[in-house]
């Protein structure tokens, strides 16, 4: 078992706000819900409407930086990366 725990302190974000923080990573994609049981891939939840990396992100201090200067091409290229892992995992729990 692999659980997303929220930090609000490590991840820079008021306490209130876990939950939100939490739903938004699986919303995202970022942080799918799926379960391999005998080796056969199951998706226990699918966003009805995949939100961008980018609302999980500006959420949490740790990545502001991403959001100053010329980084917009980091949040692109995870955008990306979360796409694509996100198509494979469709593709094994069909």
């Amino acid at each position: 078992m692999n659980v997303l725990s929220p930090c609000p302190r490590g991840w820079r974000f008021p306490p209130n706000e876990t939950i939100k923080i939490a739903q938004l990573a699986v919303d995202t994609c970022l942080w799918p819900l799926y379960e391999v049981v005998e080796g056969k891939w199951r998706l226990t939840y699918r966003p009805k409407q995949k939100l961008p990396v980018e609302e999980w992100l500006k959420t949490q201090g740790r990545f502001a930086h991403l959001f100053k200067g010329d980084n917009q091409q980091v949040i692109e290229q995870l955008q990306a990366e979360v796409d694509r892992r996100w198509e494979e995992l469709l593709e094994k729990s069909s």
